[in-house]
């Protein structure tokens, strides 16, 4: 399994001054006395109480509690895990990863791909504001009114007219057809029973698609003339880094904006949100056209509390509405929707009435509930009963995706404002309730995988603390836990994806995954309430950081206690050699008895050692 050797973890650190890294992402860092001062970027204060100490490389908030070391910080800060924190880390000081056990990515080489999606946007980027084949497009951008600063800030580009503009400046660059392939960024044709490749954009506007790290990692391509043949946009097609359901544009520079608002307003497409950022209104992405999805809804839900819908005022826009909200609120967000004047989108309101015209409307934003009422009764005769039926059964089936009794409560008395329906709602509520718990019977009874295998109790427990609190857990378990003190090969492997990917990545693909790993995730809750009963040293008042503690000192015992039984059955060590090894088993043992601040020097002393990971 790839990991990040310890050694190049540690380089990283030696060259990151936590300074100089947290005053790159808050420039108001300024030092007082002994330590750097700034308000925290972790909670709302007026008096600055995060502090960062130069000499001990850690940072501190007296106010939050918040605290840690270069990565740790960087990890809070970007919401990212242990080992993207330690490449962002990399990339900054010019560190190359070289992982053991090969690169991580078993499907193709990821950083092949970054390399060659920055590469195709700085060329698309030079040809809009330098070539004479992009005089067209600089036309259009004056058209809609986007100046020279803001497509230099979104590094909107150009793709030429020709076949091979792209594939062959790429081959030029050492790149292989089929990388360019792989990327999505060239088509490939059969003439002649002869493969070859021809490039998949071409004389349109493009706009790079980013990763929540600002990583190039797709495009959308958009005509220029509305009387030209073809589709108005052509995104990039499903790749190793490119997965639709997953990607909202512009996500990378409103993901603080987001945090600090804790609200996503979500327009429909690009220019929509570039027209919004550019008139300060930062805390927006776009849907870029596409049905949003529960990936979409839990992306947002890891930074904001509300979601505000801003989508065209035409049907689809707001059948999309309608759609979004169910799974906005199945995800126990808040979902506000902006009514827009008819004809206009964010584009064209900012444009003519100004930033003001759409900010007003989005703090007057309707709930979803409302809104949905508001917009089937428009349609719907509510005088008759069909009429009503029909209206009602939509809010309920809006009413019961909601998790939480309280919203659902609060979503029934929205609705009686618009009459007395109460018994009407009532009966409806309890059919649709009654529906879903059969449905959701059925899936639970079809989807069953009987657990036809034990797994070590402490183990499984331990997959289940990662899993439930990963970014707590992660470095420390990381740092201090090598798989391989893991004695059942199913658990190894899942812990061994988690020290590299967080748990969406294990549950996400659920259904392809080995039946062994899935009946160990089955098993999850039993295993875990079995283990604290077995266990006399961990209880439910511990804090996750805690319980990852004492399941390291667990296993390290239990690996030295294996090693004391080989010692003795090894007939090639002198008496001498012998004695000294019993003495340090002994010494190790007696640390792992003690408490944490015993246990970590011991562990940090054998980690560098020569131990297999």
């Amino acid at each position: 399994m790839a990991m990040i050797p310890k050694e190049t973890i540690e380089e990283i650190r030696q060259r990151c001054n936590i300074v100089d890294v947290v005053g790159a992402y808050l420039p108001e860092l300024r030092r007082r006395g002994s330590t750097y001062k700034c308000n925290c970027p972790f909670h709302k204060e007026k008096t600055p109480s995060f502090t960062v100490n130069d000499g001990r490389q850690i940072f501190h908030c007296f106010g939050c509690g918040a605290g840690g070391d270069v990565f740790r910080f960087v990890m809070d800060y970007e919401k990212v895990d242990f080992v993207t924190a330690v490449s962002v880390l990399a990339e900054r000081v010019g560190v190359e990863i070289v992982y053991e056990g090969g690169q991580p990515d078993k499907s193709g080489n990821k950083d092949v791909l970054y390399k060659l999606h920055t590469d195709a946007a700085a060329f698309y980027h030079r040809m809009l504001l330098d070539s004479p084949e992009g005089a067209e497009a600089r036309r259009y951008m004056e058209e809609r009114d986007l100046p020279t600063e803001i497509i230099k800030d979104f590094q909107i580009g150009y793709a030429p007219q020709g076949w091979e503009e792209l594939l062959g400046r790429a081959v030029k660059k050492g790149y292989d057809p089929e990388q360019l392939e792989a990327a999505g960024l060239v088509v490939p044709s059969d003439r002649n029973g002869k493969k070859s490749h021809y490039d998949r954009f071409r004389n349109r506007v493009m706009f790079p698609i980013c990763d929540q790290m600002g990583r190039v990692i797709g495009f959308s391509g958009r005509i220029m003339n509305k009387a030209e043949k073809g589709a108005k946009y052509v995104n990039s097609p499903e790749t190793l880094l490119f997965k639709k359901n997953r990607v909202l544009f512009a996500f990378d520079k409103a993901r603080k904006p987001i945090v600090e608002s804790r609200q996503a307003i979500v327009v429909e497409g690009q220019i929509d949100a570039i027209r919004c950022h550019q008139a300060g209104l930062d805390n927006v992405v776009a849907s870029q056209g596409t049905a949003l999805t529960e990936n979409h809804a839990k992306m947002i839900k890891r930074y904001a509390d509300e979601v505000i819908l801003v989508l065209d005022s035409d049907a689809a826009g707001l059948k999309a509405a309608l759609a979004s909200s169910e799974i906005f609120i199945a995800n126990e967000l808040s979902v506000r929707v902006v009514t827009l004047p008819e004809k206009e989108d964010p584009d064209s309101l900012i444009k003519d009435k100004g930033i003001q015209a759409l900010t007003s409307l989005i703090k007057t934003a309707a709930p979803a509930i409302d809104f949905l009422m508001d917009t089937l009764s428009g349609r719907d005769d509510m005088a008759t009963e069909a009429g009503k039926m029909r209206v009602l059964k939509a809010a309920i089936g809006l009413i019961v995706s909601s998790p939480s009794k309280i919203r659902q409560d609060n979503m029934i008395k929205a609705i009686l404002r618009y009459g007395n329906y109460s018994t009407v709602v009532e009966e409806l509520r309890r059919e649709h309730v009654a529906k879903q718990a059969i449905k959701k019977k059925i899936e639970q009874v079809n989807a069953v995988v009987p657990v036809s295998k034990t797994f070590p109790r402490q183990e499984a427990a331990l997959i289940d603390l990662l899993m439930t609190y990963y970014h707590e857990v992660h470095p420390l378990l990381h740092d201090y836990l090598p798989p391989h003190l893991l004695t059942d090969p199913t658990c190894k492997k899942v812990i061994e994806v988690l020290m590299l990917d967080p748990p969406e990545s294990i549950t996400e693909q659920f259904h392809d995954l080995d039946r062994d790993v899935q009946e160990l995730l089955y098993a999850r809750d039993k295993v875990m309430k079995d283990a604290k009963t077995d266990s006399k040293t961990i209880d439910d008042s511990m804090l996750p950081i805690e319980v990852a503690q004492r399941y390291v000192q667990l296993f390290w015992k239990r690996f030295i206690e294996r090693e004391s039984i080989a010692l003795v059955n090894n007939k090639s060590l002198s008496s001498e050699e012998l004695f000294i090894e019993r003495s340090r088993i002994k010494q190790d043992l007696h640390a792992l008895s003690k408490g944490w601040e015993d246990t970590q020097p011991m562990l940090e002393v054998r980690l560098h050692k020569d131990i297999e990971f």
